[in-house]
């Protein structure tokens, strides 16, 4: 520094002194248990049209595509569907999907959930019988061949192509790993029309070409394709198959899970299934690096793990986004008030819960007001997004500092500080607000009283000598 810029710099000091002054404390602000908290990748998030009311929409809608709805044509890629679904959602919003290749239950394509042009590659694939639940929907249902080399090229390129258009897209929240077995699932089950509701693969008059179930160099070779294509997007495991969601969790500690049996008694057992060891221990632990997705059950096992089980479930697993909707109902007057405030608790105990406890200030030589707020997570997870806090001044002007969140466990505490210039002598308003670093408009809701629609809260008043 030139002795002229120095000269200038402490004759700036000079004209503007700054009296020291030791940390003085805010009253912590007042919590507010009563409101479902909406925020990103936390709670609820849209799916079967989302009975329950909401205090705002979800940030997240998740939505399944059959292959047969992206490709046509061999080569001919069509994501029409996708940006639709895009365009159509509110400022912020986020899509979540996945990608199967059948649907023993709702298929929208008469049980062709691939392209026609790959079902005439395919010698071996064969057709069942539609699950007898779905009201006639369709009869019959197309089983392809798991083990195609034609078919696992195709699947490659299909999200080569997903990839290119949709890896990095802030518009999109996370991608399932699917792909292999009932609605890309990852097991064989389903087809209610048969004996145990496994495939009839041992039935001749079925299987007429000796079809075989996915080996596992092949159902890797499935999940592979979407991981790959998606470096840069959120992605999520199934877990009914455990060797293929084993090889997902060790591909990367940010892959997190999915589980579509929420509710029922054996969502637990069915989640770990046979895993031993050190791969159990490694599904058990994901929940710290990565969100753990559910959906309900559906039809009667909604609540069969009892209205208290499904909370229980939430915290037991540390889940941090379930499904709103699949309750085996039309609409959310059809559940008694009981039933509804299961679902309710379920929601407001999932995922983070980001709460600042204390508050304190102080004006040094070094920065005119430093700020620091005490940060607790009341969740059962953590954030797994960057977030900062957005920390405002308000008197005759308005003066802004900014202040990273770290990830913040369950039951711990943190600090974040910020340093604000140019503040005088006054009384000051000071408001927060948590916002995705990123710019994509998305905020963070606080359980605390006298928030807005921008989720702007103010935490208290005090002056500055």
């Amino acid at each position: 520094m030139s002795i002229k810029s120095l000269l200038c710099l402490l004759a700036g000091l000079l004209a503007t002194p700054v009296l020291a002054q030791g940390w003085q404390t805010l009253p912590p602000p007042v919590i507010d248990d009563s409101p479902l908290l909406t925020s990103p990748m936390r709670g609820f998030y849209g799916w079967h049209g989302g009975i329950m009311p909401m205090p705002r929409s979800p940030t997240e809608g998740y939505q399944r595509f059959a292959w047969a709805d992206l490709e046509p044509r061999e080569g001919v890629y069509d994501f029409s569907k996708i940006d639709e679904v895009l365009a159509h959602m509110p400022a912020g919003s986020r899509l979540a999907f996945g990608i199967l290749m059948m649907d023993t239950c709702c298929s929208s394509h008469d049980g062709d959930d691939v392209p026609p042009y790959l079902m005439r590659q395919m010698p071996k694939g064969f057709r069942i019988k539609a699950d007898p639940g779905n009201y006639g929907h369709v009869d019959t249902v197309y089983v392809p061949d798991w083990n195609s080399p034609y078919l696992l090229e195709r699947w490659q390129k299909l999200f080569a192509a997903l990839g290119k258009r949709f890896d990095g897209d802030p518009r999109i929240a996370w991608i399932d790993l699917r792909g292999y077995g009932n609605w890309g699932e990852g097991h064989l089950a389903g087809a209610n029309a048969y004996h145990g509701t496994q495939f009839p693969y041992d039935d001749p008059a079925v299987n007429l070409h000796s079809a075989e179930p996915g080996t596992l160099a092949s159902r890797f070779a499935l999940v592979d394709a979407v991981v790959d294509a998606f470096p840069h997007t959120q992605k999520i495991a199934m877990t009914d198959d455990k060797a293929v969601l084993v090889h997902a969790l060790k591909r990367s500690p940010l892959i997190g899970m999915r589980r579509d049996s929420w509710g029922a008694n054996m969502f637990g057992e069915s989640l770990l299934g046979d895993l031993t060891g050190a791969n159990r221990d490694l599904a058990l632990a994901r929940w710290q690096t990565a969100p753990f997705i559910v959906e309900s059950y559906g039809w009667d096992k909604v609540f069969e793990a009892g209205l208290d089980g499904i909370v229980k479930q939430v915290e037991d697993y540390h889940i941090s986004d379930i499904g709103n909707g699949n309750f085996n109902v039309k609409q959310w007057s059809d559940l008694p008030p009981e039933k509804q405030n299961a679902l309710l608790r379920s929601g407001d105990r999932a995922g983070y819960r980001y709460v600042p406890v204390s508050i304190r200030y102080r004006r040094t030589a070094a920065c005119p007001l430093e700020l620091e707020l005490g940060w607790r997570n009341d969740g059962v997870a953590p954030a797994y997004e960057p977030w900062r806090a957005r920390l405002r001044l308000l008197s005759a002007d308005i003066h802004e500092g900014m202040a990273d969140l770290p990830k913040i466990m369950p039951g711990e505490t943190i600090t974040s500080d910020a340093c604000l210039g140019d503040v005088l002598s006054g009384v000051y308003i000071l408001q927060a607000q948590v916002i995705d670093p990123k710019g994509s408009g998305r905020t963070m809701a606080l359980p605390l009283k006298g928030g807005d629609k921008a989720d702007l809260y103010t935490l208290g008043t005090f002056t500055l000598p």
